[in-house]
């Protein structure tokens, strides 16, 4: 009999701690992340914005593989053709 009455009593203070966590702490956990994900996006912003007017910046990539590739087939370019015959329709 003591055994059934510390397992109910363990279960009703883990569904207290759960309820007390999902009140408080998920709140908060969730309130801190979106302020880290605010700060990441007006840093990247300022980052951006730190040029001066007229400056380019460009960024080159090396592209030395085809995008296509080659063994991949042969390209056919369709049109649509549009059919005024009525009889079709």
């Amino acid at each position: 009999m003591e055994t059934f009455l510390l397992v109910i009593f363990w279960i009703i203070v883990i569904f207290y701690l759960l309820r007390l966590s999902f009140r408080y702490i998920l709140p908060w956990a969730i309130k801190r992340f979106v302020q880290k994900m605010h700060n990441r996006m007006t840093g990247n912003q300022a980052s951006a914005d730190s040029r001066k007017e007229g400056e380019v910046k460009v960024n080159y990539s090396s592209v030395e593989s085809p995008r296509i590739d080659p063994n991949a087939g042969e390209y056919i370019d369709f049109e649509e053709i549009k059919d005024d015959n009525p009889s079709n329709k």
